[in-house]
């Protein structure tokens, strides 16, 4: 009997006003959701693979240069850009244009992150601010930094047989693409756990070095008995579209994004002016594709970038704001 009284009395009364109380709790929390999550937030990428194409088999930039045919429908740059496990560096592009000497002919920021203490370099990242609008979607304002190898003996066409090493010019370059862009996030500012869906325009300042030359030829010998290198750099803008998808959870996401760089010719070509040897025996050895070469050269194509994410908001995130209005268990 005392446990029907107490039962009728107070478990009763209690279950009674905790469903009333239920659906206020969630709608806060919702509301929560809804407010907070309109938080303008930081975005932070980090840890990147680049992937680089081209438009077309003629449009590899050293099949520009050159016209030697064993770069048409050459290979574009892929691989991590920070923390290369195979070589142990830190920042593996910098370090092959370091190791190249390429410092005297460095553009003006280029020159100016290589005296950052160590690193020689500044290392690829990418930082977005994303504010909310009054139409339900996002605007996000970007910088983002990232660079290149290309080396002439990994990113030849693959043919049938073996070529002889000197049969090409020698070319190695490091790009630095300094990229400004705005983007729209059609579906809002991005929260945990959400899918982020964006696309926009962008202008890029690329810094480019450049050694080039030709190896000791044994079908040239009065004209080539030793390898001979010569260093070469340039500067230009290059406008770009982007696009891409991410997600995240609590802390860290991921982020797929496609940079579609413009045909504006950014790169001098020293072929153009300085062949090394005489210019009828370049022409008649390597220039394949015949004709002058272009005094400048672009990288049409695309760039595929991945990377690691962080999220940062302006204030408590969405899912912070939540858990702060849950029913506490004690």
């Amino acid at each position: 009997m005392l446990f029907q009284k107490i039962l009728r009395k107070q478990v009763v009364p209690a279950v009674i006003i905790l469903l009333l109380l239920v659906p206020d709790i969630y709608a806060q929390e919702e509301a929560a959701v809804q407010t907070e999550g309109s938080n303008a937030v930081w975005r932070i990428g980090f840890l990147e693979i680049i992937h680089q194409t081209f438009s077309s088999d003629d449009l590899h930039p050293f099949y520009q240069m050159t016209g030697t045919n064993r770069f048409k429908g050459g290979k574009g740059f892929f691989g991590q850009t920070v923390l290369d496990p195979e070589k142990n560096d830190l920042i593996p592009n910098i370090s092959n244009k370091n190791a190249d000497e390429h410092g005297s002919k460095d553009g003006f920021l280029t020159k100016l992150f290589s005296n950052i203490p160590l690193l020689k370099g500044l290392p690829p990242f990418s930082l977005e601010y994303i504010l909310p609008t009054g139409y339900d979607v996002g605007i996000g304002l970007a910088f983002a930094y990232t660079n290149i190898w290309l080396d002439d003996t990994k990113v030849r066409a693959a043919t049938q047989g073996a070529d002889d090493s000197y049969a090409t010019p020698l070319l190695r370059m490091a790009s630095h693409f300094y990229m400004f862009s705005a983007s729209l996030h059609p579906f809002g500012v991005p929260r945990p756990d959400d899918l982020d869906i964006f696309l926009g325009f962008g202008l890029s300042r690329v810094e480019s070095t450049l050694r080039y030359g030709i190896r000791k030829n044994p079908t040239i010998i009065e004209y080539a008995s030793v390898t001979k290198t010569e260093l070469s750099g340039s500067s230009g803008m290059m406008p770009f579209r982007r696009m891409g998808v991410a997600s995240g959870g609590d802390s860290f996401g991921f982020i797929l994004e496609f940079l579609l760089p413009g045909i504006n010719e950014i790169i001098d070509n020293p072929f153009a002016t300085n062949t090394i040897i005489d210019s009828t025996v370049y022409d008649s050895t390597y220039n394949d594709r015949g004709g002058a070469l272009p005094s400048k050269v672009g990288m049409p194509g695309g760039i595929t970038r991945m990377s690691w994410t962080c999220l940062l908001y302006t204030s408590p995130s969405p899912r912070d704001g939540l858990l702060s209005r849950m029913p506490s268990s004690a």
